[in-house]
């Protein structure tokens, strides 16, 4: 690749893309220009990226970071199955793939024939389409921490009302009493 143009997308690419390791690829040749304007405007509400690459030129710039597992799993498919073949965009961002898959699952119900998932990598493990699709069933980070946070929460409520009821008993047990001792000294 001794073009001068190609060394610097390269380098653009390893710039923005390099240090990914949550990411979902997907298939855009279903997008005619006003729904790519949608899918770009609905991408940038949920607060992620799409990242359009030349195969050849990603393929070189992502040998040697984050994206590595994603490209070492498409030398070992079929060329008609690789995942960097055809028109191919990366989608990042947000809290990570779930967030991603979710995005692309409900895009995908919405818009039918408008883009295709090939492949996602969440850390170092690749995604398949189907598994793409199965983490969008997963919650998310925000979702995650939320109930870590309700959890947390409510074992000192639980103390607490426990104690309350320990010393309810103890003063209904000395009300019990004091009526007691009343009923017996009249």
């Amino acid at each position: 690749m001794p073009n001068k143009l190609n060394q610097m997308l390269v380098d653009q690419i390893q710039r923005g893309l390099g240090k990914l390791d949550n990411v979902v690829v997907i298939d855009y040749q279903g997008l005619n220009s006003l729904k790519m304007a949608q899918f770009r405007s609905a991408l940038r509400k949920a607060n992620l990226t799409m990242e359009v690459v030349k195969n050849r030129i990603a393929s070189h710039a992502l040998k040697a970071h984050g994206l590595k597992p994603l490209l070492e799993h498409d030398k070992k498919l079929p060329r008609k199955q690789q995942i960097f073949r055809g028109p191919t965009a990366v989608l990042f961002g947000g809290d990570g793939t779930v967030d991603i898959a979710k995005f692309t699952t409900k895009w995908m119900k919405d818009n039918k024939d408008t883009i295709k998932v090939k492949a996602g990598l969440m850390g170092h493990d690749v995604l398949d389409v189907k598994q793409v699709e199965a983490s969008a069933t997963l919650p998310g980070r925000k979702e995650l921490l939320s109930t870590m946070a309700g959890d947390f929460l409510a074992l000192p409520q639980k103390l607490v009302a426990t104690m309350q009821t320990a010393y309810a008993r103890v003063a209904f047990g000395f009300a019990a009493l004091a009526t007691k001792l009343e009923k017996a000294g009249k």
